[in-house]
């Protein structure tokens, strides 16, 4: 499963059904524990990079995101 991080920007839903469209299973999420258990992690990006990353920290998706990063799962990431 790809997990899409929900950090309450962006039209997430559309990421989700276009890799379900191709067969994909992804699932948007604001969840530390989908993101540790996701085969891959996607960060979608809206351009308003301080508002992002304010809302990461917020929710504590941060720590989560780096984890996977670290471990070598695939990261895609437009911010």
């Amino acid at each position: 499963m790809i997990a899409i991080v929900d950090y309450g920007m962006g039209n997430l839903r559309s990421v989700e059904k276009g890799f379900k469209k191709v067969g994909i299973d992804a699932t948007v999420t604001s969840s530390p524990a989908a993101i540790d258990n996701a085969s891959a992690v996607v960060l979608p990006g809206v351009g308003a990079f301080r508002d992002c990353i304010r809302n990461l920290t917020d929710l504590s998706l941060t720590e989560a995101i780096s984890k996977a990063i670290q471990k070598g799962k695939p990261y895609l990431y437009r911010l």
